[in-house]
């Protein structure tokens, strides 16, 4: 059976938190705690098979914790999948996790 993803409180666990940082932290190639648009995008394409529309990239800019450059920090990345998962849709974070290397008890597959 797999880890809860979220509390009772539809938070993130500590252990899903840790999962996605630790992704996050694999886009943000020049550590500067931001994913601009190239690391935005090659995140979306790894993770989608597709990149953000652009569409979808206002919608990051103009909900999602970014800077004032419009590049997504850490907080917008746990926002847009706390909003996904709180939404029902765990199947698709867990997809995600997955395809990043996670098992079903987030433990990063070596």
């Amino acid at each position: 059976m797999p880890v809860e993803l979220l509390t009772e409180d539809l938070d993130f666990t500590p252990e899903c938190e840790r999962a996605l940082l630790e992704i996050f932290t694999r886009y943000d190639t020049d550590k500067d705690g931001a994913l601009n648009d190239t690391e935005l995008q090659a995140f979306a394409t790894f993770t989608n098979g597709h990149n953000f529309s652009s569409t979808e990239l206002e919608d990051i800019r103009t909900y999602l914790k970014c800077t004032k450059e419009g590049w997504l920090l850490k907080e917008g990345f746990l926002q847009m999948y706390s909003l996904q998962s709180a939404s029902g849709d765990l199947d698709e974070t867990w997809k995600d996790l997955e395809k990043h290397g996670y098992t079903k008890d987030l433990v990063l597959k070596e």
